[in-house]
């Protein structure tokens, strides 16, 4: 795990949010466009694992509720907000169709209107929501930066953080766009099914540093991946 983090800053929790227990809404967002569709395999392992990790830590699980949503030219909410201990395995999912980002992004703020409030309801502490957004190629819908825009409007206490990994043929200017805090892409040493498998391992890493802490960690590095300037800064 990587020693170097960026800090989130406090969220200012009343009295009684001292006594709750804290939560951080985490959204998986993956790319599984046509272009994904050879390491598709490689994709529905990595879950799994992921899956294993988180649900056999509670300490994490119950810190980090996680939803997995993916997206090519629709997104489809894979899982829904939920702690993974409670969840058997992880749907399997399908690659194919094109890249489109706008709908995901109005798909995540959408969950997110409903997530947070649900979450409070169980008396829990819920910090402002992560993204961790995988992609390995370019949008082809166009005017998609202003549903990032409105996901990530400074005026919503539920805008949230958003951290970026790129490999295959993405490309570091759309990824610094849509990243409010970290950005990420794969190193010529990687192939594709070791940068996906590696861009999971950091966000496990991210979530047991976060979980240690009680607050959002976001990396500052990730093994196979350089980091690249971000555009939008949160």
């Amino acid at each position: 795990m990587s020693d170097a983090w960026f800090s989130t800053g406090g969220n200012g929790p009343d009295h009684d949010m001292n006594f709750r227990q804290k939560c951080l809404p985490t959204y998986l967002v993956v790319d599984v466009s046509s272009s994904m569709s050879p390491y598709q395999d490689t994709l529905n392992r990595t879950l799994e694992d992921l899956h294993l990790t988180l649900s056999t830590n509670p300490r994490v699980s119950e810190f980090a509720h996680m939803s997995v949503l993916v997206f090519s030219h629709e997104p489809i909410l894979v899982l829904e907000m939920t702690d993974l201990a409670y969840v058997p395995s992880m749907p399997t999912v399908v690659c194919g169709g094109g890249t489109h980002y706008g709908k995901v992004f109005d798909l995540v703020r959408q969950r997110i209107d409903l997530d947070v409030p649900a979450l409070s309801a169980q008396r829990k502490a819920v910090l402002r929501p992560a993204v961790f957004f995988l992609t390995d190629g370019e949008p082809m819908d166009s005017g998609w930066e202003r549903n990032f825009q409105a996901l990530v409007a400074p005026g919503s206490r539920r805008h949230p953080h958003v951290i970026t990994y790129g490999f295959g043929s993405a490309d570091p200017n759309v990824l610094s766009k849509v990243a409010t805090k970290a950005a990420f892409i794969a190193t010529g040493n990687s192939d594709q099914n070791e940068a996906l498998s590696k861009a999971i391992s950091s966000l496990v890493n991210t979530l047991v540093a976060s979980a240690a802490s009680a607050e959002m960690r976001i990396p500052a590095e990730a093994e196979g991946y350089r980091s690249i300037p971000v555009e939008y800064v949160d």
